[in-house]
């Protein structure tokens, strides 16, 4: 072999080294990937942030109605996370009086 066509394959070789090595440094772990579907999670999980205050009634959805359903209160929000302490009646919504009750009897 000439050293013209020995040149090419050695920088062909340094070039995909290169470009592996960058690949593999962007490409999480296994234990980043796991952080990352942990937090998915809690944004999605209703008690993980059930030290958050409760919501102004007239800031929650669907309170126009005179009571909320348990599929309007905001997944990560207080109502979702104390909706049934809250449905004091147990009929699946929480009316205007029902939620300032609780929130009373929450914050003693």
């Amino acid at each position: 072999m000439t050293l013209q066509t020995r040149m090419p394959l050695y920088l062909i070789c340094a070039a995909a080294l290169g470009f592996a090595a960058n690949v593999s440094a962007q490409t999480p772990t296994a234990d980043q990937a796991t952080k990352q579907e942990e937090m998915s999670q809690k944004k999605t999980d209703a008690f993980a942030v059930q030290g958050s205050a409760p919501e102004d009634w007239s800031m929650i959805k669907g309170h126009e109605s005179g009571s909320i359903a348990k599929t309007d209160a905001l997944p990560n929000s207080w109502l979702a996370a104390n909706f049934a302490i809250c449905d004091e009646n147990q009929d699946q919504k929480v009316t205007e009086p029902e939620y300032t009750k609780c929130q009373k009897k929450q914050h003693k």
